[in-house]
């Protein structure tokens, strides 16, 4: 009786190993589905918070260009192509001041640009008047 037991002992723990590998392969997928599900929805940002991140970042620039830092409020950022875009424009002595702020989806600063248009010079403007 004994050696029938045995016989089947190897059948039996093949079946085990089926299950366990199949089982593994199961957990595995959801641990990476749910930490991928996780980590989207903690990295995005409303379009109030991607304006205030972008405010800081363009006044930080505008302040080491021009030593002003005139952004306080705007529209809120946009969501477009998998990133937030705010664009301002704020008067500054005969011109303006225009900040486009590029982030990633998750807040990540993508591109700070700061322009000084000046009213006084109509080359900055196009040649146009």
């Amino acid at each position: 009786m004994e050696y029938h037991y045995s016989r089947l002992d190897p059948l039996r723990v093949r079946q085990l190993d089926r299950h366990f590998m199949k089982t593994s392969l199961i957990l595995v997928l959801a641990f990476i589905f749910v930490g991928c599900e996780s980590s989207r929805q903690s990295a995005s940002l409303t379009a109030e918070q991607a304006k205030t991140v972008a405010i800081r970042l363009a006044n930080d620039k505008a302040s080491t260009l021009y030593h002003c830092q005139p952004f306080r409020d705007g529209l809120p950022a946009q969501f477009a192509a998998d990133r937030w875009v705010w664009v301002e424009q704020q008067g500054y002595g005969h011109g303006d001041i225009q900040a486009t702020v590029e982030l990633a989806a998750d807040g990540s600063t993508n591109n700070v640009d700061i322009q000084l248009l000046d009213s006084q010079n109509p080359l900055s403007h196009g040649g146009f008047p």
